[in-house]
Parts: C-alpha cells; sequence; structure tokens
C-alpha cells in the first residue's frame, strides 16, 4: 500500500551525497537511452505547425479553455500527487493555516518592483498565474506530481522521482564543472526559483557556497523560505537567501557570480525575456561561471509523441509554449559570451543546457 506523505512534514527528497555521487554512471545511461534525440527539432504541435495552430485556436475558445482544459489540467496533476501518496490538499490546508508564511511574504516582499507584462498571465490553470496564495501553496505537490510524470510506467515513490529528477539536473552541473576544470561555486543564483526545491537540490550538490534563490512571485518565496526555518537548515558553510525581484534585473553587481541556474524557467517566458535573462546572467557572472538551464527537451521522443489530450492540456496552461520551442538555446548562449556550451538529454522529457562564461 502506498503511504500518504504530509509535506508540512520532513520530507525524504534528498538522497544522501554519496549515494547520489555513486549512482551518477548508470543514471547517464539510463537518461541518455531514453532520452535520445530524434530527427525532428521539435514537436509538431508547438510553434507554427499546423497542429500547433489548431491547438492553439482550441484554447483561445474561452468556453472551452475555461469549461474543459483548465479543470483538466489542474485535475491531472492532483490526481497524480494523490494515487502516490502526495497529500495536496494537506499541504494546501497546513500552509494555509500557518502565520509565519504571511510574516514571511511581508519581509519578503519588496514594493518596488514592477511586474513585467508577461508575468500577470494566467499560469498552470491560475487565473492570477504565479502572484496569488493558491499558487504558491500548490507548488511543491505539483513539482513531485510533475516528477512522476517523467516515469509513468516506473512504480516509483514520488520522493524518489522527485530524487532522480533533481539529481539529473545537479549532476550535469557537476560533470560541466569537472570537465572544463572549473572552479567550485561559492557563490550561486537560482534565477526562478519558485517554492526552493531547486535551491536546495543545488546548495546540497554546493553546500559551501552562498545562494541566492530569485523569483517574482513574493508568495512562492515566503513558502520557500518558511520551509528554510522549519525543514532544510543549509547543508555546510553556506547560506541560503531569498529575494524577490526580476531574473532579467538582477540588481547584483558585474562579475560577481559563479554559477546561475534557470531550473524549469524559461518555458514560462516570451523569447525577448529569454534573451534578457541570459543577457543579465552574462553580466552577474565571472569568467568561468557556468549558466545551466533545465527544461522540456523539443527533441525528447516523449514529448514529441504525447498524445493529443496531453499536449493540449500542457500548451493550455503554458501560454509561452510556442515561442520556447522555436528558440535555440545554445546559439543564444553562444551570442551572449559563452563557450563551452552543450546539451545533455537529463531525463527523458528534460534537457540540460550549459556554458561558460568567456
Amino acid at each position: 500500500m502506498m503511504r500518504t506523505v504530509n509535506l508540512q512534514l520532513p520530507l525524504a527528497c534528498h538522497t544522501p551525497r554519496s549515494t547520489r555521487y555513486s549512482s551518477r554512471a548508470s543514471l547517464r545511461l539510463k537518461c541518455s537511452a531514453s532520452s535520445s534525440a530524434t530527427d525532428k527539432y521539435k514537436p509538431d504541435w508547438a510553434g507554427d505547425d499546423f497542429l500547433s495552430k489548431v491547438v492553439n485556436s482550441a484554447i483561445n475558445f474561452k468556453p472551452l479553455y475555461e469549461g474543459v482544459m483548465k479543470p483538466m489540467a489542474r485535475n491531472t496533476l492532483i490526481n497524480t500527487a494523490e494515487k502516490n501518496g502526495v497529500s495536496w490538499m494537506g499541504n494546501v490546508e497546513k500552509l494555509e493555516a500557518t502565520p509565519e508564511v504571511y510574516e514571511k511574504f511581508e519581509e519578503i516582499k519588496d514594493g518596488a518592483v514592477e511586474y513585467p507584462d508577461y508575468y500577470e498571465v494566467p499560469f498552470h490553470a491560475y487565473s492570477e498565474g504565479n502572484l496569488c496564495w493558491q499558487a504558491a501553496f500548490e507548488a511543491e505537490p505539483a513539482t513531485y506530481s510533475m516528477a512522476l510524470r517523467v516515469w509513468p510506467k516506473e512504480e516509483i515513490a514520488w520522493d524518489a522521482a522527485q530524487d532522480r529528477l533533481r539529481n539529473s539536473y545537479t549532476d550535469c552541473i557537476v560533470q560541466h564543472v569537472e570537465k572544463y576544470g572549473l572552479q567550485q561555486p561559492k557563490s550561486i543564483v537560482d534565477a526562478g526559483c519558485s517554492v526552493g526545491i531547486s535551491t536546495r537540490a543545488i546548495h546540497d550538490v554546493f553546500p559551501e557556497a552562498n545562494i541566492l534563490g530569485l523569483d517574482l512571485s513574493p508568495y512562492m518565496l515566503a513558502v520557500a523560505a518558511h520551509r528554510d526555518e522549519t525543514q532544510f537548515p543549509t547543508p555546510g558553510s553556506g547560506t541560503r537567501q531569498w529575494k524577490h525581484g526580476l531574473a532579467e534585473a538582477t540588481g547584483l553587481p558585474d562579475s560577481s557570480t559563479d554559477l546561475v541556474s534557470l531550473a524549469f524557467m524559461c518555458h514560462e517566458l516570451p523569447t525577448a525575456a529569454t534573451r534578457a535573462v541570459v543577457k543579465e546572467a552574462a553580466r552577474i557572472l565571472r569568467p568561468g561561471g557556468v549558466l545551466v538551464l533545465c527544461d522540456n527537451n523539443p527533441k525528447s521522443p516523449v514529448i514529441q509523441n504525447l498524445p493529443p489530450v496531453l499536449f493540449t492540456l500542457m500548451k493550455s496552461t503554458e501560454p509561452y509554449s510556442d515561442e520556447y520551442y522555436l528558440l535555440d538555446f545554445e546559439a543564444l548562449l553562444v551570442e551572449q559570451g559563452f563557450g563551452d556550451v552543450h546539451t545533455e538529454p537529463s531525463d527523458p522529457r528534460h534537457r540540460t543546457v550549459l556554458g561558460t562564461r568567456i
């Protein structure tokens, strides 16, 4: 019987580093075998193709979107989580009843932040996008559900799926640093950090680093900061801080950072914003610093062959999908002054793109 885990309790989502490193070789082989590139550079249901236009027309028909697609997309994630032992509703109820979360919101929110137009649109079936408590309170179980859907045919626990997802990303960073003889990062920015799951995963690997979780949603950051105080002490001598702000205008000094991470962020940006974020990363990175991004892999056979219902639901909650799938990220990094640029198919659905600041 699958045990139900309430996320307010200490989580078992972080495999000890010794175990993680010992399994790297087998993980890489597994990812490469399941995620080999196809001849197509993107799915037919994204971009300017006829199928994409048909799907977009359906999404733009408001009664269909509001009455069918939106609730279906949401229920798909909730059902995946609940049937695999993640207490979606229980987590939300506990956070709603926790005064410290609202106190963190007041501490973190920067009233001077101006939200760009692209951010004030519906995301992930939330009318207010990421700028609401519901999105923040549901972000953790939604993330765990997403990881489970990466390996739908395997009987895998939700925490093991999450570990595998994060390890595949951080392994790529470690391998890049080692391959090109770079210094271990001491200063890290995790841009678009949401509720801090990616931030903590990176910090587990580089425990001596000082790491900044940056996000445009003070609601997400409030949950991240609360979790830090109640469940996730920093793993080493480094520090972990949270900042409300824009990834394309961080306010950080030039050449002040060793690693910039964009984990599952770029598919939520229009092309112009993505370019601005990469340009800002190049500005704040020191020579020899690393930019790394992980997101949906346009060449993944899994992504390219999603059933029509699933890719329609996916597009219905991701307004910038078409722009994301048409953007050449390797070319963008080279254009912004990065070398050693390469892409790794880090799991069956996702790719990790890395480059070194020249």
